[in-house]
């Protein structure tokens, strides 16, 4: 019940200097927050890129964090008082690592809020453009199954909505998929 913006630039690089892994965790994390925590409204997210800086903007029209809870945000297994129906999920580690993660690559997170009004958060990190890329990553196959007996997994999540994800992206190749909360 949600809709969901996403604006970039006309012209980005086609290839920057990245950890891609962590970068997409910490986006991943901040989208997900977003969408968590928005009962109705919008989540829009939008790329700014001027080199060599990338500015990742991701905007909610959630319940908004109230000032004295926008630095407890990011410490370990601190959440922000809110007053939405929908159960708080997850260890309050998320913009934890994702803040730490940002610093490592050489950025920062920066969160601003009006309470009823929703919240943006600003991932800023040097994403500096390949000029003359001399060897591409190879293109790797699309993975459909794997060999050897069958394997089973466990998911456990305390969000039905994770749990839901996984089996979704495990089940087509071939595993026997337990779940748990």
């Amino acid at each position: 019940g949600i809709s969901f913006d996403f604006r970039r630039p006309e012209v980005l690089p086609p290839i920057v200097y990245a950890d891609e892994k962590r970068l997409r965790q910490v986006l991943i994390n901040l989208l997900s927050n977003a969408i968590k925590f928005t009962d109705s409204g919008s989540v829009k997210f939008t790329v700014h890129y001027r080199s060599p800086v990338a500015e990742f903007e991701i905007a909610d029209t959630g319940p908004g964090i109230p000032e004295s809870d926008l630095e407890r945000i990011f410490a370990p297994f601190e959440r922000g008082i809110t007053h939405v129906a929908q159960p708080q999920t997850g260890t309050g580690l998320g913009l934890t690592i994702s803040k730490l993660l940002s610093g490592v690559m050489g950025g920062d997170i920066q969160v601003t809020s009006t309470p009823g009004k929703g919240s943006t958060f600003r991932l800023k990190i040097l994403l500096s453009e390949v000029s003359d890329p001399t060897r591409l990553a190879p293109m790797t196959a699309k993975i459909t199954g794997y060999d050897g007996p069958r394997k089973t997994i466990l998911i456990t999540d305390d969000d039905p909505l994770h749990r839901d994800l996984l089996q979704q992206i495990l089940s087509p190749l071939g595993f026997i998929l337990l779940s748990a909360t």
